[in-house]
């Protein structure tokens, strides 16, 4: 397999149009290329990010193959994880972040809206998937209690729930409030058990779990949460549902093996993230539209946009100047959002672009009768769904807009894990090109110092 029969990367709404970035942009920017591509070699050779703290998520592909991120025993254990969840009547995925939007994507992505509808023989013997810990808001949390007390009901018997809790440091506001909430609601009809992902030594879960002799997983150090889908975080939910993790890991190593070049017209990831950059800086674009099309991919977008806002909006370079870099993250959906969202991307601020993916290979043929001008005639859905969003992008061009397209030959977990990961490093590369850290998160603390603060305050005021 080869990157470009598997991961089609089209850049021609991106470069070497009038009102795109030109190769002379491209031209002048060659030393900061070939810096960049240095960076990320070394990056790859040492561990460490441009601030010194450790940045392994290039190990992440080999993960299964070495000792660097996992255990021995946590492998192990990885691989009887299926079994697990088939004795759970109930899996419910607590986190927030990087430990949600993975999870959230691969469920949508390989079991589908109508998943909790079908019985367990169609489920494979897997459980039923709920996620909580996302949010604050309670409704949500206490309509989840009920959907499990109707189930039990239903059972005549108390449902097995697996709540399966992932949180590096365990004091993550949401997901240990709603972790908390559960262990109490569901007592009366519920036997519940626990298996957490979280840091190998530290944090107030990792006490819990070892106090109470609970399964344990760990989430690596030097692998930040919006990096952690092919780690541990998203490895244990995907052998809880049962996708395939190593056809997971091998797309990501087909991209980490065809992008290592300090070359940008060798290393795909290099050459978008290079245009990206120079769309930013020159021609000023502040957002990225983040377009899947299709409902199987909805989610993609929302995981998209936490790696790219967390990784590339900073306030400072490495220096210390105040740069304030980074694009608006959008996540789209086509063709839904082609009635609610295109006519801003059409004709709003030429402040944006538009990163369309699509699936060559659609996994489901359906034909509808049609009349177009008179001709009548049965069209495969499938064609239609490209064909919108051929049309949405050549509109786009047509008035001036920039926009790049990836299309994945089909979808499977070999192919998600070489977009996700593809990602990965368009983003680390883009980082370098703007003298940033693209794998720290100071903004998130700030706003977390406050709250805590807040809830602090009310608790010594209500005592």
């Amino acid at each position: 397999m080869t990157i470009q029969n598997e991961l089609d990367i089209d850049i021609r709404n991106l470069l070497g149009q009038a009102w795109s970035v030109k190769a002379e942009d491209l031209s002048a920017m060659a030393g900061l290329m070939e810096k960049a591509g240095r960076s990320l070699t070394k990056l790859r050779e040492s561990g460490k990010g441009p601030d010194g703290s450790d940045v392994l998520f290039p190990r992440l592909p080999y993960i299964l193959d070495e000792d660097v991120l996992i255990t021995e025993e946590e492998k192990e254990s990885l691989l009887h994880a299926n079994e697990l969840a088939k004795s759970a009547d109930i899996l419910i995925s607590i986190g927030i972040g990087g430990s949600y939007l993975g999870n959230q994507m691969l469920f949508d992505v390989f079991c589908g809206p109508y998943w909790n509808m079908m019985d367990r023989e169609e489920r494979n013997g897997f459980p039923k998937v709920f996620f909580a810990g996302q949010n604050m808001d309670p409704h949500g949390l206490l309509q989840l209690v009920e959907e499990v007390e109707r189930e039990s009901r239903h059972a005549g018997r108390k449902c097995r729930v697996l709540l399966l809790v992932i949180s590096k440091s365990g004091t993550t506001i949401e997901p240990s409030s709603a972790l908390k909430a559960l262990r109490t609601l569901l007592i009366p009809f519920a036997d519940i058990s626990l298996l957490a992902i979280t840091d190998r030594e530290k944090g107030s879960l990792r006490r819990y779990a070892n106090e109470n002799h609970l399964p344990c997983f760990t989430v690596p150090d030097g692998i930040g949460g919006r990096f952690s889908e092919l780690s541990q975080v998203g490895l244990v939910f995907a052998r809880l549902i049962g996708v395939d993790i190593k056809d997971l890991l091998s797309g990501a190593r087909m991209v980490e093996e065809a992008c290592r070049s300090e070359k940008a017209e060798e290393n795909p990831a290099l050459f978008l993230a290079s245009l990206k950059y120079a769309a930013s800086r020159k021609y000023g674009i502040a957002a990225e539209i983040i377009m899947p099309y299709g409902d199987t991919l909805r989610s993609f977008g929302w995981w998209y946009a936490q790696l790219l806002g967390e990784s590339l909006g900073k306030k400072y370079d490495m220096a210390g100047h105040v740069i304030h870099y980074g694009r608006i993250p959008v996540a789209a959906v086509g063709t839904t959002d082609m009635h609610s969202l295109t006519q801003e991307h059409q004709q709003g601020a030429k402040n944006k672009l538009v990163q369309f993916i699509s699936v060559k290979e659609s996994r489901s043929r359906l034909s509808v009768p049609c009349e177009e001008s008179g001709e009548t005639g049965d069209v495969p859905m499938d064609f239609m769904l490209e064909s919108a969003r051929k049309a949405n992008e050549q509109a786009l061009a047509a008035e001036g807009r920039m926009s790049c397209a990836i299309k994945i030959r089909k979808i499977t977990p070999f192919h998600l894990g070489a977009l996700m990961y593809f990602f990965f490093l368009t983003i680390a590369y883009e980082g370098a090109l703007a003298d940033i850290n693209a794998f720290d998160q100071p903004g998130v603390e700030d706003y977390k110092k406050i709250l805590h603060q807040d809830i602090r305050d009310y608790i010594v005021r209500n005592k």
